[in-house]
């Protein structure tokens, strides 16, 4: 039996919402500090310093979105936490990057991914899907949960998420559906603290329709670079959004699929950026190109089923699609060791299907926002 994510059930408003998830989510919350603390830990650097990091966030969220502080600071009361510490796992990313940027060097540990979105057309229901492997360290599938928010002024949304955190892979009952690929460029880390990633995801999703979540995927404003894929069901499209802390790339699918890793594809980017990613994993290059070959020669009637297996694709082990963390050991980037989770998500069914670890497991769970 697999590591199964806890649903958590959430409704009200924002303080109450986060009080609720605290205390429904506080053992995966404390153990994934656990696992941050040791990683910073591993790097030289103070849990103090990671949490003076983390008020920078919190003084900026206090400005940007202000009602994401409630609901974070509602999680911090109900697991009996800070709510710096739930800011470092909603802005690990944003203190990860701002720390290379001094004399030891972090900027290694940062999550990979694999992402694809397979239009209508070549699906068998004649509905988009969505799907990602999420690489990043092993132990934090101990720390996940899936959240199903009920709300009375916006969409319903079901996200899977790092316990504390606001969003990572997720969709709304508008069927606008996001996942996120680690990007690295040279602006890294020395844009002011602007909105963390997390929130970022949760906001588009928050935002409605999918004209709104694009909207407000441009208006917040960033601190590190991430490759954003949002999706929307209703209307069958998806687009690509490259982003840095001071640009916006964004690319349309090619033919019946999009996919993507972690490095800039797009042809400005590539003109413009520094890409600091590809050095870190060269696999990158071939991952998204391989996903999409396996999706293409899969034939034009997919399913959740037939992209789990594209997903679970072996070649260029440890290092490809699937992450092994065996063989990893010494590498530059050791830390991004493994899939810690193939998310599977049919937001026009209101369906997501988690499989963690799953260079390990075969045990798939099913979740439903309906």
């Amino acid at each position: 039996m697999g590591i199964v994510p806890k649903l958590i059930e959430l409704e009200g408003p924002a303080r109450a919402r986060g009080q609720s998830y605290g205390r429904q989510a506080d053992t995966q919350l404390r153990h994934g500090l656990g696992v941050y603390r040791a990683l910073f830990q591993d790097q030289g650097m103070s849990w103090d310093s990671v949490l003076a990091y983390a008020a920078e966030l919190r003084d900026s969220l206090v400005r940007l979105v202000p009602e994401a502080v409630e609901e974070l600071a509602g999680i911090a009361e109900g697991a009996n936490v800070l709510l710096e510490e739930v800011l470092v796992v909603n802005g690990r990313s944003e203190i990860i990057n701002l720390h290379a940027q001094r004399p030891r060097d972090l900027s290694t540990a940062d999550d990979g991914c694999t992402a694809a979105v397979v239009l209508p057309e070549w699906t068998e229901a004649g509905q988009l899907l969505h799907a990602q492997n999420w690489d990043w360290l092993p132990d934090c599938a101990e720390s996940t949960v899936v959240l199903q928010i009920r709300s009375e002024q916006g969409p319903d949304i079901l996200t899977y998420v790092e316990a504390g955190g606001l969003a990572r892979a997720g969709f709304n009952s508008e069927g606008v559906a996001i996942t996120g690929n680690n990007l690295v460029c040279g602006q890294d880390g020395k844009a002011p603290f602007g909105v963390p990633l997390s929130v970022i995801r949760r906001r588009v999703l928050e935002a409605g329709g999918y004209s709104q979540a694009l909207t407000e995927l441009y208006r917040l404003p960033r601190t590190v670079s991430n490759n954003m894929t949002i999706s929307c069901a209703t209307s069958g499209d998806c687009l690509n959004f490259e982003t840095t802390p001071a640009q916006i790339y964004w690319q349309a699918p090619e033919g019946g699929c999009l996919t993507h890793a972690n490095h800039f594809t797009s042809p400005a980017a590539r003109t413009r950026e520094m890409d600091a990613g590809i050095a870190r994993g060269a696999d990158t290059l071939f991952r998204d190109r391989r996903l999409r070959r396996l999706i293409e020669t899969g034939g034009q009637a997919h399913t959740l089923d037939s992209l789990a297996l594209a997903l679970d694709d072996r070649f260029g082990s440890p290092r490809g699609i699937i992450r092994t963390p065996r063989g990893n050991e010494g590498e530059t980037n050791a830390y991004l060791s493994a899939t810690v989770a193939m998310v599977l998500m049919d937001a026009g069914a209101g369906e997501m299907r988690i499989r963690q670890l799953p260079y390990a497991s075969d045990t798939t769970t099913r979740f439903s926002l309906s």
